[in-house]
């Protein structure tokens, strides 16, 4: 009855918006509607009791800049041969997920482990690194993995995520998020809601506007609900945010930020070779204050600290604390940008997140208009394991739209991993009974740190002429050891040899027929099945978009259809520990809708529309062979901003 209804309040809802943009487009405006000025007699006298604005005018504040906090100079490289993807403003309003992992699946190279449905935990790892080389961090603030070597980008949510940069090194892959703010002094809301199968339901709710001056608040929610895979993988997030900036001037401004987290999962499908899986329940939380100001003209000074918890009242997350600080530096001049930080953390108990401190450093260079270079180099000190890494870059071109480019990595870090281990102890009671056993065998859990070291080299072409483009690269990627996750699907396992993976990517993206539609894809073989678990031989995504603006800017549809081929990788038996199991080949197609009228965006997503119930990226699942991953989901739901 919900969807019934909810179906059709957005039908009565879009035929409404669509006849107002059809009056409005006799006037046309720029493609944020929000930027049209309302005459001065429409606005009532009390609407702005401070001021008394002259009939033809707008209030005098409410285009003035917001007194946010300053952005910290980002890289300027990007794309498929600096390996660097930026989903902005624009790619994020097409997006609609329920976590963050979801938009890291269009990334070629990236290889994304599911354990099941939506929420259950996921790996990620470039060239199937396993865990302990993906990081993720929010305005510069590293998310520590408390629970697994891994962050849990399943439960990272996305109600005030502006922008992300994804940087798939050889060595690492990082996550920079960059969370919202306003672009004048007008208040800011937007609301989502959402729902569809497996018991699915989305509110995601946030606000933030001045408050005076130079304060700025913002408080937000994010909701995610479902039961998951045959109403047997529940699971709940529940989001709760506020965050306070001070600006002393546009350029120099302190921020607190609080954020909370509550998680609820559960399955009662059991893994094969598990007699149970174990129900999850903790809460995550951030706190920490940051300050950031630009001095003598071209540098930039950042730093923050704060505190990461992890509390939980089941018997299977690790409950955990870390403390952190860092502070970083950046010189952004004509010629490229200079970056150093440094990063120091310490926790309550060792366990996947261990004391530790790092010094990085990062340059990018451009001394001529077709000639740049990149690279970067950490110091580590991580569970007691001393690390250097160094991963350097360059591009050539463009000549005639053809550009040649290449990357380096080398060096070690320390990740630690989770250890099953036995310990032999006196037993006290035999002292009093004598019959009793004078010794006791008692299951220990380690987490000791795994040297871990890397070698790669990855070069190759783009040729991009108007809207054509197209690139490819060969890859050859070296591991000494491939550590394990930390989720509940390889906890425990050891860690194996990584061994030399080789082979080649490509991308192409060009229109068909008409400018509106494009069709993108992205491709990764590497000749052979790897032994490194997880890691399928080759994997692509094709995907036909049509996207477009109509109407002075007031009308936007947008129609993906995708299909996800993955070849056949190698598991790791849960009994034995030898990698000696297959996952099967599959192909998953997707379908996105959404119409956008005016500041409200109505859309429809279908995940594996076909149905295809045989694929599963770990061991299936114990139950007359049913496989890891979801059938067809639907989801469906509005995003709507307000300004006032």
């Amino acid at each position: 009855m919900l969807r019934r209804s909810l179906v059709a309040l957005l039908g009565s809802a879009a035929a409404v918006l669509l006849a107002a943009a059809d009056l409005r487009a006799q006037d046309p405006v720029p493609r944020d509607s929000t930027t049209i000025a309302i005459p001065g007699e429409a606005v009532r006298s009390d609407t702005l009791p401070d001021r008394r604005p002259k009939p033809d005018s707008v209030p005098a504040d409410s285009t003035l800049p917001a007194p946010n906090f300053p952005l910290f100079p980002e890289g300027r490289v990007e794309g498929f041969g600096a390996g660097i993807w930026v989903f902005g403003a624009e790619e994020l309003g097409r997006f609609h997920g329920l976590s963050l992992l979801e938009l890291l699946d269009r990334i070629p190279g990236l290889v994304i482990t599911r354990e099941g449905s939506p929420g259950r935990p996921a790996g990620v790892a470039s060239y199937g690194g396993g865990g302990g080389r993906l990081r993720v961090f929010m305005d510069g603030w590293e998310l520590p993995a408390l629970g697994a070597s891994s962050p849990e980008l399943q439960r990272i949510p996305l109600v005030d995520v502006a922008e992300v940069r994804v940087t798939r090194g050889l060595a690492e892959t990082r996550v920079d998020i960059q969370t919202i703010r306003l672009s004048d002094r007008r208040p800011f809301a937007q609301i989502d809601g959402g729902e569809g199968d497996l018991g699915t339901r989305v509110l995601r709710g946030l606000f933030t506007r001045p408050l005076g001056g130079r304060l700025i608040g913002a408080v937000g929610l994010d909701l995610v609900e479902t039961r998951g895979y045959r109403s047997a993988e529940p699971f709940n997030e529940n989001t709760v945010f506020t965050r306070l900036s001070y600006a002393f001037t546009p350029n120099h401004a302190l921020q607190l930020d609080y954020r909370t987290t509550a998680i609820t999962s559960g399955r009662t499908l059991v893994l094969l070779g598990s007699d149970s899986l174990p129900r999850e329940e903790y809460d995550r939380g951030e706190l920490l204050l940051r300050g950031r100001g630009r001095f003598f003209g071209r540098v930039w000074l950042d730093g923050a600290v704060g505190r990461s918890w992890q509390t939980t009242t089941d018997d299977v997350t690790l409950e955990r604390e870390a403390v952190q600080a860092y502070a970083r530096a950046a010189l952004d001049v004509p010629l490229g940008t200079v970056t150093g930080a440094f990063r120091w953390r310490q926790v309550d108990a060792e366990g996947f997140t261990a004391n530790g401190t790092e010094l990085s450093a990062r340059a990018e260079l451009a001394p001529l208009p077709f000639v740049a270079a990149w690279g970067e180099v950490r110091a580590t000190s991580w569970g007691g394991v001393t690390g250097l890494e160094l991963e350097a870059s360059g591009r050539a071109g463009p000549w005639g739209g053809l550009s040649v480019f290449g990357s380096v990595a080398s060096g070690n870090r320390g990740i630690n991993a989770w250890v099953n281990d036995t310990s032999i102890v006196r037993n006290l009671g035999h002292v009093v009974n004598p019959e009793l056993p004078e010794f006791d065998t008692l299951t220990v859990v380690r987490f000791p740190g795994i040297d871990a070291r890397v070698n790669g080299v990855r070069a190759g072409a783009e040729w991009s002429r108007g809207p054509l483009q197209a690139g490819a690269a060969f890859v050859a990627h070296d591991l000494s050891t491939v550590a394990p996750f930390g989720f509940w699907f390889d906890r425990g396992q050891p860690a194996v040899s990584g061994g030399t993976v080789s082979g080649i990517e490509a991308y192409t993206s060009f229109p068909v027929l008409v400018r509106q539609i494009r069709a993108d894809v992205q491709y990764t073989d590497f000749f052979i099945t790897p032994e490194r678990p997880y890691t399928p031989a080759r994997f692509g995504r094709v995907a036909l978009e049509y996207h477009w603006v109509y109407r002075g800017g007031n009308l936007e549809p947008t129609i993906r259809v995708e299909m996800i081929g993955r070849d056949a990788a190698t598991l790791l038996n849960p009994e034995t520990g030898a990698p000696d199991l297959q996952t099967p080949r599959y192909a998953l197609m997707n379908l996105f809708v959404q119409v956008r009228v005016l500041d409200v965006r109505a859309f429809w997503r279908l995940d594996n529309l076909t149905n295809y119930n045989s694929a599963f990226d770990v061991v299936p699942r114990d139950l007359t062979g049913v496989a890891g991953l979801p059938g067809v989901r639907a989801l469906f739901g509005v995003r709507w901003f307000f300004r006032d």
